[in-house]
């Protein structure tokens, strides 16, 4: 068994949680940008994913496409390099948006909306024991002993935002955007058995949080939670 506590998070998470259990979702992640004209439907879409409750819905806004009038208010270069870490396991020779991956096992347009909810439907088909218990200080992790440790990142995520766009390719707009990733945390690296997590802090209003395990090597999502 293993103990991991993380007491530097509480400067930088916003939630203090209930004390109840929390079963795997599926891991849905947007790369977009406020810049790209054919983002809005991904957008749009992924806020309809992000009120069910078997999806942890998150989307990255990438910097990429700053340069072409508009510079995304959301974007940070670090959501760019997420990406290019996908492209490389995908095998793919370039970025795109929209790009949705799902779990980090299936990627494609994030318009492609019908593909997408087989691959979600496939993910939730295929969820591990791993359980997640909340505690009044955080949450602690069970599950079995994994082959190799898997990195154990922390999200918070604006749940929803509406810009002005003056310049771009959508000039003229107000974009609305859901389940923006404000921050991205790595917080220690799980191996199975059990593991606490110490989250002490205040709730933040239209913040919300969520946690997944994920493969270093593969990038496959192995679990993923909503924790709020």
């Amino acid at each position: 068994m293993k103990k991991a506590t993380f007491l530097s998070l509480s400067l930088l998470l916003g939630f203090s949680f209930p004390v109840n259990a929390s079963q795997p979702v599926a891991l849905v992640e947007l790369f977009t940008s406020q810049g790209c004209s054919s983002c809005p439907p991904a957008d749009a879409f992924l806020g309809k994913l992000a009120m069910r409750p078997d999806v942890l819905a998150l989307a990255y806004h990438v910097d990429y496409w700053d340069y072409i009038g508009w510079k995304d208010v959301h974007a940070k270069a670090a959501f760019t390099q997420r990406q290019r870490d996908y492209a490389h396991s995908f095998n793919l020779r370039y970025v795109y948006t929209p790009q949705m991956v799902v779990s980090g096992r299936y990627q494609d347009s994030g318009n492609q909306q019908d593909r997408i909810l087989k691959a979600i439907t496939r993910e939730l088909a295929n969820q591990t024991d791993i359980t997640l218990e909340y505690k009044s200080d955080g949450f602690s992790l069970s599950g079995p002993k994994q082959e190799s440790p898997l990195n154990a990142y922390l999200i918070n995520y604006l749940k929803e935002n509406t810009t002005e766009v003056r310049r771009g390719e959508n000039r003229g707009r107000s974009l609305t955007n859901y389940h923006i990733v404000q921050s991205l945390q790595k917080v220690g690296a799980w191996s199975g058995g059990q593991s606490h997590f110490d989250l002490s802090a205040q709730k933040k209003n239209n913040i919300g949080q969520g946690f997944f395990l994920q493969h270093p090597e593969t990038l496959e999502i192995v679990a993923a939670f909503k924790l709020d």
